[in-house]
């Protein structure tokens, strides 16, 4: 699969081919030529380095996931308008979320472009994207299978780098991505090596990528929470999760990184959420 990634073939591959017939030809528009104004009259620019979520579009990646489906709603709640992606089109449609659905596997470059496109043709604008796709394995690094080692980073790694990579040129200025690397990306744990290492890789490319976005007025926003009952531990690729103590409740998590949203904040180190439930 690796091999197949770094092949010019995979680059004019789609994953949705039969979605891609009806995407707008002409994506060519800087982020300057994009409807800046919100519905609510404010000006997208005025918010510097905080994104009040209010009338703000907002993209969650993995929104039927525990995670994605508790910062869409915590978004939602806030007054965001969302486009909500995820591969499963039975449980997005299940999800109990205002916003429109966009049905995707985002580990190509045009399924990434695709749905950021859609998001845009919704609202006139984008102005948040969070990435909250991710899988998890357990085991010795020895037990472990190359197959599953390769998915691990080809969606926890790949996937937030293709879709950043596609919202640099898309994203209203000010805008904002977030990456959920979680707390493993602070620590890796025996057992946990391939899923932790593809982690620890987002961290690093958000630590970079933050530098390199200002130049187009947008921030990068790190999120590292400790354990959270998403319910990812339970569905492994591979391997059992060994005993943890109970976690933070996903909608704990969602203020947390909405809050930051809102305020401007940097970066969310595993500290910045509170502990316990």
């Amino acid at each position: 699969m690796l091999q197949e990634l770094f092949g010019m073939t995979w680059w004019v591959r789609s994953v949705v081919p039969t979605m891609a017939t009806n995407e707008t030809s002409d994506r060519s528009q800087s982020t300057g030529e994009r409807a800046s104004s919100r519905s609510d009259g404010s000006d997208v620019s005025d918010a510097g380095v905080a994104h009040p979520l209010r009338s703000a579009s907002v993209l969650v990646a993995g929104a039927t996931g525990g995670l994605g489906a508790a910062i869409a709603t915590e978004a939602a709640r806030r007054g965001a308008e969302l486009t909500l992606v995820g591969r499963d089109a039975a449980r997005l449609e299940a999800l109990d979320v205002e916003g429109h659905r966009v049905v995707a596997d985002l580990r190509t470059p045009p399924a990434c472009e695709h749905a950021l496109d859609a998001a845009i043709d919704h609202v006139g604008r984008l102005d948040v994207v969070v990435n909250a796709v991710g899988v998890v394995a357990f085991g010795p690094i020895a037990d472990l299978s190359v197959d599953v080692m390769e998915e691990l980073f080809l969606t926890n790694t790949f996937v937030p780098i293709l879709l950043a990579r596609a919202a640099l040129t898309r994203l209203s200025a000010g805008g904002a991505i977030v990456n959920l690397s979680g707390v493993i990306a602070e620590q890796n744990l025996p057992g946990m090596a391939a899923y932790g290492a593809s982690k620890a890789a987002v961290r690093s490319f958000d630590e970079a990528l933050a530098r390199e976005a200002r130049r187009a007025k947008l921030r990068v926003l790190d999120a590292r929470p400790p354990h959270t009952e998403t319910g990812l531990a339970d569905r492994p690729l591979e391997g059992a999760a060994p005993r943890m103590p109970d976690g933070l409740a996903p909608a704990v998590v969602a203020t947390v990184v909405c809050d930051a949203l809102e305020a401007g904040t940097p970066d969310l180190a595993s500290d910045a959420f509170p502990p316990g439930r």
